[in-house]
């Protein structure tokens, strides 16, 4: 499989009289794609497409653009793990209880308790929740898995978590299955609905019209959630 790619760094004059710079990505496929991520525009194109259509499309969702760029402007308050403060796991919030002592993490009545070494190192605090958090993704992502396998005769060879900046899920020809652990922080059935998106890919390694008519018969409603997957995404990296 061709996996060559070229990167550069673009700027565009849009039709308000602004510009913004993007992240060009050229690579074997056969059609232009806009992504926002917490990093601005990424544009993904055929090797030989040209700048100026690049430039066409663009401004062709100029609004499109504007609006999931605003979206990111949001101000996020900044993560810190201290003692009184917030995070989300499966769409509910969780308090931090830190105590020194022998590590352990545990929750109870919305409440994350934790016991580190050196709760004044708080580079290592943050990491060891992290790899715990992860853990705890993981666990959650294959029972909802073996769910909707079982329910949908879909079967997956491997689950396997993602760090990936711009997908929340992927499958590969291996029929592995990828799902972004920042999807803990939210609600069942925004994770139900990715899971069941990279299940349809076992059968449908493409986005055709027999892969969305699949995945609405697995997830009916599923572009409700979808919807709600958009607003909710970037504030998901709130951990990084």
């Amino acid at each position: 499989m061709l996996k060559a790619q070229f990167k550069s760094t673009e700027t565009i004059d849009l039709l308000d009289g602004n510009s913004i710079s993007y992240l060009l990505i050229r690579k074997y496929r056969r059609s232009i794609g806009l992504r926002i991520t917490k990093d601005g525009l990424i544009v993904n194109a055929p090797i030989l497409v040209s700048k100026s259509h690049v430039k066409k499309i663009i401004i062709s969702k100029e609004k499109w653009i504007k609006s999931k760029l605003n979206l990111i402007k949001m101000k996020i308050p900044p993560f810190t793990l201290r003692n009184g403060h917030e995070f989300n796991l499966l769409g509910e919030k969780f308090t931090f209880k830190i105590t020194e002592g022998k590590k352990k993490i545990y929750l109870q009545n919305n409440s994350c308790f934790i016991s580190f070494d050196a709760i004044s190192k708080e580079d290592k605090l943050k990491e060891y929740f992290i790899d715990w958090l992860k853990e705890y993704a993981l666990d959650f992502f294959i029972k909802r898995v073996n769910f909707h396998s079982k329910k949908n005769n879909l079967f997956p060879n491997k689950v396997l978590l993602s760090n990936a900046k711009t997908k929340w899920g992927s499958c590969n020809n291996k029929k592995e299955v990828r799902l972004n652990w920042r999807l803990i922080q939210s609600s069942t059935p925004i994770i139900d609905y990715v899971i069941c998106h990279e299940l349809s890919h076992l059968k449908f390694m493409d986005h055709s019209q027999q892969f969305w008519s699949l995945v609405s018969e697995i997830f009916p409603g599923y572009k409700e959630t979808q919807k709600q997957l958009k607003l909710v995404g970037f504030q998901l990296y709130h951990l990084d």
